[in-house]
């Protein structure tokens, strides 16, 4: 009886035991677990089907956040307009070409059926490029061709690379590649036959034309001479922008003669004037000549909005919306370093226009002692506001003159212009290629390697330190004061 008993409780447990393994598969956790798994299982196939397909394709896509390996849409607008036939060639032997300048150039073709690009090898054609320049050629360099006209140009692979020196050790070094603006520029050359041509007057203190504006102006296909008025008889007729670049003597009344004389023909000009240009009494003819003032001393802003860190004489002027300033305002900031004030004249020509460029705000002030110990107004200071950019132009017996003056003596320095995040280099071109009828520059940032640094205001920075050490602590600590209460009423 008992034995009886005791075989129908084991019975009885296996019976159990067998029924929970079966459950065990049918229960919500082990459904859960397994859609799970399919699921993974699907995904994990779906990832490889897709990375096969991408790899194969060779379908790259850019996940920076500046799209650093995107073409730019200036480049994109240029390439879409184009309706000769371009061949760009990137000079390489076969299996070293540069990925980075591979991940550029090959992008120059998707977007007109015109230009194409092609690979060429200069150990297996070694005379290839010499059929259109008389360059000497360098390896990973590239050649842009104009089909229709055979017009070419070289760009060296020197020309692409964006070097430093470290003036401690000596040492160069390479920050960033230029591969895209260059290529832009090329295309700009071949498709161009009517090219900017500048004359820099020299011979009185002007500011030295430096390699870095060398380049710059070559990068941007400007014909940049040089032109002494003392010696020469005339303007030359081939000038399309007179250049005159904060001259520290004076100039003969025979030179200004000279210069009126070119302008008043319908020529155009920029003039750079400084501090200095008050005791000119000859060159500051010229200038008032065209309606123009220049405030004795430099400008001070005294509103942190209007200067770059903690100089109150390096200032960051309010931009116009015009053709000068395309590609600048709302995307960079301009420099405008120990500036003077330029102001109109009250008995002005009729025939002559204003157009601001740059200004400064209503609060600035000129110091008179730029000697002074303090930035703080003094008696004697003049009020703003000032233009520190302004175009004038004369209309007179229907021909036309047109002169830009700015005022930052150090505006076009080249610790400036070479920074690409001022915008400096691109308003310089684009007044040399407005007063040309060109189309502006295209200003393409270089494809950086280095980290690159954001620039503000000082009151940027000191609203950003706020925020950062003040606004954001306080919002943490609030947020868990309210979470910790209505824990405590639960």
């Amino acid at each position: 009886m008992f034995k009886k008993k005791q075989d129908e409780k084991e019975k009885k447990e296996k019976k159990t035991f067998g029924q929970s393994i079966k459950a065990s598969f049918t229960n919500k956790k082990f459904k859960g677990g397994a859609y799970a798994t399919i699921v993974s299982m699907i995904m994990i196939v779906i990832v490889l089907v897709v990375n096969l397909f991408v790899t194969e394709l060779d379908v790259t896509v850019d996940l920076t956040p500046d799209g650093k390996y995107s073409l730019d849409e200036q480049t994109v607008e240029l390439l879409k307009g184009l309706d000769e036939n371009i061949s760009i060639y990137y000079l390489v032997q076969s299996g070293s070409e540069y990925d980075e300048f591979r991940k550029i150039i090959d992008q120059f073709d998707d977007y007109n059926s015109k230009v194409t690009v092609t690979y060429k090898d200069p150990v297996q054609y070694p005379k290839f490029a010499s059929q259109y320049v008389d360059d000497d050629i360098s390896a990973q360099s590239f050649l842009v061709v104009n089909e229709d006209t055979g017009r070419a140009k070289y760009v060296d692979y020197s020309e692409v690379l964006v070097t430093t020196i470290d003036y401690s050790t000596y040492q160069q070094s390479v920050t960033a590649l230029d591969v895209e603006a260059r290529i832009d520029s090329a295309i700009q050359y071949v498709t161009n036959d009517n090219l900017p041509v500048v004359y820099a007057v020299s011979g009185h203190g002007e500011n030295d034309v430096t390699s870095t504006m060398s380049s710059l102006f070559q990068k941007e296909n400007i014909d940049l001479n040089s032109i002494s008025t003392l010696t020469a008889e005339e303007i030359p007729t081939d000038c399309n922008v007179l250049l005159i670049s904060m001259p520290q003597n004076d100039y003969t009344e025979e030179e200004v003669e000279m210069i009126k004389s070119y302008l008043e023909n319908g020529g155009k000009a920029i003039i750079n004037v400084d501090y200095v240009t008050p005791d000119l009494p000859n060159f500051m003819s010229l200038v008032e000549y065209y309606g123009v003032k220049v405030t004795e001393g430099i400008v001070v802003e005294p509103s942190s909005s209007y200067y770059r860190g903690n100089y109150p004489t390096e200032l960051v002027p309010t931009i116009a919306i015009n053709d000068y300033t395309d590609g600048v305002k709302g995307k960079k900031f301009v420099i405008c370093p120990i500036s003077s004030g330029l102001t109109l004249r009250e008995d002005i020509r009729d025939t002559i226009t204003t157009t601001p460029i740059l200004t400064s705000s209503d609060e600035a002030y000129s110091k008179v002692d730029i000697n002074a110990q303090t930035t703080n107004k003094e008696r004697g200071d003049v009020d703003g506001p000032f233009y520190f950019g302004l175009e004038v132009t004369e209309t007179y017996n229907d021909v036309e003159t047109k002169i830009v003056f700015y005022s930052g003596k150090y505006m076009f320095d080249d610790s400036y212009i070479s920074v690409s995040t001022f915008g400096n280099s691109t308003l310089l071109v684009n007044t040399i290629n407005t007063l040309c009828d060109q189309e502006n520059a295209i200003s393409v940032p270089s494809l950086s390697l280095e980290l690159e640094y954001l620039t503000m205001t000082s009151a940027q920075k000191n609203s950003t330190a706020v925020i950062i050490s003040i606004v954001i602590p306080l919002l943490v600590l609030g947020a868990g004061i309210v979470v910790v209460v209505n824990r405590r009423k639960k």
